[in-house]
């Protein structure tokens, strides 16, 4: 999962959010030197993607990307989701997108002191761009891919799977829509064993 589904299954608890957001940045033990509720967060977010990298509908969504981008396709599933989330969202949120974008975007900055170098880059340019909010339409999935291209150490076509969204786009909102459930059962569950 990407940045805003992250955001989603932490449930608005800030310590949740800026756990999750640290996710892709706090490598192996590295969590230990955070607050106990942040490494809730980080560890939320390994689960999610545990969850996520096995879950056979998933995979399915991945299957028609790898032939042409190889292992940059789950990546590009990821903002796929993303993008059916944001578009979709009065359907899982009774508060606008927009208010739950800039309530994520507060609370990280509260906590900026404690974030990586990485990661305060990252969330300059999210809230300066609005990352969050503009995955709700296929020119914003289309920037983020080609960001993403440019930015990896490997030659790939991130840039063009945006195409592949369109070619498939029934399929993969519905694939989508199996799986979040699935998540948000899964998370939901997670959480109450903590």
């Amino acid at each position: 999962m990407n940045l805003l589904a992250h955001f989603y299954l932490s449930h608005a608890t800030p310590s949740l959010i800026v756990g999750s957001f640290l996710g892709d940045f706090v490598k192996g033990k590295q969590y230990e030197k955070f607050d106990s509720s942040i490494v809730e967060g980080i560890l939320l977010h390994r689960e999610v993607d545990y969850f996520t990298d096995f879950h056979p509908t998933f995979l399915q969504s991945k299957h028609r990307l790898v032939e042409q981008h190889r292992h940059y396709a789950g990546v590009i599933v990821d903002i796929f989701y993303d993008h059916f989330l944001a578009k979709n969202w009065k359907d899982y949120s009774k508060i606008p997108l927009e208010d739950f974008t800039q309530q994520v975007y507060r609370t990280l900055h509260e906590q900026q002191s404690i974030l990586p170098p990485k990661a305060q880059r990252v969330l300059h340019y999210m809230s300066q761009h609005n990352w969050l909010v503009h995955y709700a339409d296929l020119e914003g999935i289309n920037r983020t891919l080609g960001g993403m291209e440019k930015r990896s150490h490997y030659p790939n076509q991130m840039g063009l799977a945006t195409q592949d969204l369109e070619a498939y786009y029934q399929d993969y909102q519905q694939e989508f829509s199996d799986f979040f459930v699935d998540i948000q059962r899964h998370t939901r569950g997670w959480l109450a064993k903590r």
